[in-house]
């Protein structure tokens, strides 16, 4: 197979078979070529807006748009004779000389990558100017209107009007005298900037005989880069302490509706309220807590930081015994217990709401849902006030009835969904609305699979290990914190649908808009780091010294680690004391931006990528 062939068989999204290359090589095609040597001997994209221009009668000028490729090194010019006229040109003109009067000639103009592959070139013909005929000489006019818009810290555009000459050929953009961009629009925006930095843009315009005018200049200076100062809470303070949990309150300050919650350090969730209690305590440990006001942009304050050490298990009182479902309705739930003796009174809360308090061996739950599980808890509370772990046990109230055969497919799509959505959240309430939706489905594999992801979550979501039988269990702890309760675990999504060369997404079914679109660069799919990676579950950080990018997820003690520009990527699995290495794309920075092989992410996370033909959307799905 030529170069021109194999080439036009691997342009991006040119066919069905040619599904994705997103790092590692060509996925989709056939065996023989899903390698990366196949991948390496791709040619650069051709020269774009290609012109040529007589000077005189023995000169011809040649102007054109290099390719945005990273792997693009330089341009060649490929004569008469198909030998190579001129080579390694990195400029994007060139005179050719040393030709005769009156006379026409075809060149091909080819690119070469670092690699020394070359495109097929693209050809065009010129002729030089008559003896007889004079030789124009004349600039062109200025551009008029030159003026800027959304000018930002690091960002700006310019605007124009070309003039109208006849044989007007393009715009050329200076910034600091440095030539930019050869361009036949009337807008360039500038990007990748300092701050409150002086810049002169400077736009001259250029003929078909390659006259180029003095230029029009105009100072700009961008913006100062503003530091966000997100406001504290006020009013933070621990209202109680017992032997496995905390609970802190405090106020909002104004235009926050968001908190982030950290326990030692470590981010425990977010939260809309006004307190939040910490379970999952070992007893007689100290803790600290810090409490972080959260803008709808992410910003967050430094953080009102407290402490709390939980009770010792010397002075918790017993537990209640013989816990049970006494009756129920469509709205309640009755149940009856024995309460040991050093006990004064119990606690009832269901599904981690507080319901009320009782010296009575029995009490009726109101105002519930029907239909419903709720997961009841009993705490006992001791003459010094100090409140047990307690017991629980699980009861659903009536009103439910099974869901019929025909609506079966319908209602695993939404307990599915439910569940999608409970673990991306790590919410309870999400966790209990998951539950009970799966446990509508008849019996059967899929919905034994569903309730297997349902319980992975379980502890995360609502912080026990307690039996969802309809028996009573007893919570019990050893004195130390479960390794799996109330950890940082990223919440990760489950769906992703991105387009190449758009901002526009879809996560979990949302749209949302990328700060940068992903690319086709040299074939391979590039896309924004953070958005996808922080996603599926990794914490980002960046070297700048290094360039070094260190991606860690908790929930499996992964860590990756790329490099800006570096091709090999290392890949430590922690909990399995396993490690190893492979051959990437190397990561790029667009625009201030990483962009990363998309497989990267997508494999070394456990997600499938489809990529469709007739959208051009590229799917990523656990």
């Amino acid at each position: 197979m030529n170069k021109k062939r194999l080439r036009q068989w691997m342009a991006p999204f040119a066919t069905a078979t040619l599904i994705l290359n997103t790092g590692y090589g060509i996925w989709g095609g056939t065996d023989a070529l899903a390698s990366q040597s196949a991948a390496l001997s791709v040619a650069p994209a051709e020269v774009t807006n290609l012109n040529a221009a007589a000077l005189d009668t023995t000169r011809v000028n040649l102007s054109w748009t290099n390719p945005s490729d990273i792997n693009f090194d330089h341009v060649q010019v490929i004569g008469v004779s198909n030998a190579v006229y001129v080579d390694n040109i990195r400029s994007n003109s060139y005179t050719l000389s040393g030709l005769q009067p009156n006379t026409a000639y075809t060149f091909r103009v080819k690119t070469v990558d670092k690699s020394g592959n070359d495109s097929p070139g693209t050809i065009i013909q010129a002729k030089t100017a008559s003896a007889d005929a004079p030789v124009d000489k004349t600039p062109p006019g200025e551009v008029s209107g030159l003026s800027v818009a959304n000018l930002g810290y690091n960002a700006f555009t310019v605007n124009y009007i070309m003039p109208k000459d006849t044989d007007l050929s393009q715009a050329i953009i200076y910034l600091n005298g440095k030539e930019m961009q050869r361009t036949t629009g009337t807008s360039y925006t500038f990007s990748g900037l300092i701050a409150s930095t002086n810049y002169n843009v400077t736009i001259r315009t250029i003929d078909k005989s390659g006259n180029i005018s003095g230029g029009i200049s105009i100072p700009v200076t961008t913006s100062a880069l503003t530091v966000d100062t997100v406001p504290e809470v006020t009013g933070a303070s621990v209202t109680s302490v017992n032997n496995y949990s905390v609970t802190v309150s405090w106020t909002r300050p104004s235009g926050i509706s968001t908190v982030s919650l950290y326990r030692d350090g470590t981010l425990i969730t977010d939260s809309t309220g006004t307190s939040y209690t910490f379970n999952n305590l070992s007893s007689g440990t100290s803790y600290s807590f810090t409490i972080k006001s959260k803008r709808s942009t992410g910003a967050l304050s430094s953080g009102v930081r407290l402490t709390a050490t939980t009770n010792s298990t010397s002075s918790n009182s017993s537990e209640v015994s013989n816990l049970d479902v006494d009756s129920k309705s469509d709205t309640w739930i009755k149940i009856t217990y024995d309460m040991p003796s050093s006990a004064e009174k119990v606690k009832i809360y269901a599904d981690g709401d507080y319901k009320g308090t009782t010296s009575s061996e029995s009490y009726k739950i109101t105002g519930l849902r029907e239909g419903r599980w709720y997961e009841i808890k009993v705490t006992t509370v001791n003459s010094s006030g100090r409140e047990s772990s307690g017991v629980e046990v699980s009861e659903r109230t009536d009103g439910y009835s099974s869901s019929s055969s025909s609506s079966y497919s319908s209602n695993y799509e939404k307990a599915r969904d439910l569940m999608r959505i409970a673990e991306n959240s790590l919410n309870a309430s999400d966790w209990r609305s998951a539950r009970d939706a799966i446990s509508d489905l008849p019996s059967g594999t899929r919905k034994s699979d569903l309730l297997d992801r349902l319980e992975a979550i379980r502890n995360r979501a609502i912080g026990t290990s307690s039996s969802s039988s309809g028996t009573s269990t007893t919570t019990t702890t050893s004195g130390t914190t479960p390794s799996n309760s109330n950890n940082a675990v990223s919440s990760y999504s489950t769906s992703f649908t991105l387009t190449p060369g758009a901002k526009a997404a879809y996560v979990d079914g949302r749209a949302t808009t990328m700060a940068q679109a992903p690319r086709i660069i040299n074939g391979v799919t590039m896309v924004p780091l953070r958005f996808i990676s922080e996603r599926v579950g990794y914490q980002v950080n960046y070297d700048k010294a290094t360039k070094k990018i260190i991606m860690n997820r908790p929930t499996d003690g992964k860590q990756v680690v790329l490099q800006i520009k570096n091709t090999t990527l290392a890949v430590y699995e922690l909990n399995n004391s396993r490690n190893y290495s492979t051959n990437i794309t190397a990561p790029v920075i667009i625009n201030g931006y990483t962009l990363v092989p998309l497989r990267v992410i997508s494999e070394l996370s456990g997600y499938q990528v489809n990529y469709n033909s007739a959208s051009k959307q590229i799917t990523i799905t656990k």
